[in-house]
């Protein structure tokens, strides 16, 4: 997996979990954060705030780590 195509991945969603990133190149989600990091931090990148469990409870579970392409 590299930078780029990590970019196409998103480029053509727009938005992935975390999860869903990390399955599709078959590694692991910290290895996914690691270089979703890096285009973060060039701006290319953000984080989708998905909320909590949505269940109405009001809890601090979160399902999946949400990324958009804003580049």
């Amino acid at each position: 997996m590299t930078l780029v195509e990590v970019k196409a991945y998103l480029m053509e969603r727009h938005r992935a979990g975390l999860g869903e990133i990390a399955t599709h190149f078959d590694t692991s989600p910290d290895t996914v954060r690691q270089m979703l990091a890096q285009w973060i931090a060039k701006g290319k990148v953000r984080q989708v705030d998905n909320g909590s469990c949505a269940a109405g409870c009001h809890c601090a579970i979160r399902h999946d780590e949400i990324y958009e392409w804003v580049g």
